[in-house]
């Protein structure tokens, strides 16, 4: 089935910040960093990880409501895949 996931950049000293939704069926998620890596690399390299930095996908009812209207405010006409 297929869901929502915010995704977070996790920075080398724990901090997190939110940095996309992606949505994924439950055998894509064992792809999902490398998928997102290449998505990253293809568009826009200069936002790829740096250094000591890793994803985490957490799903959308998990998620801090604060955080996920960060990236899709509750106004917005459609969320960023």
């Amino acid at each position: 089935m297929r869901q929502l996931y915010l995704v977070y950049r996790v920075f080398s000293d724990g901090d997190r910040r939110p940095e996309t939704i992606m949505a994924m069926d439950d055998g894509d998620r064992k792809n999902a960093e490398r998928a997102l890596d290449q998505l990253i690399a293809d568009d826009a390299p200069e936002n790829a990880l740096r250094a000591g930095e890793r994803w985490e996908f957490v799903p959308q009812d998990l998620a801090p409501v604060a955080d996920w209207e960060e990236i899709a405010p509750p106004d917005a006409r459609s969320l960023p895949y």
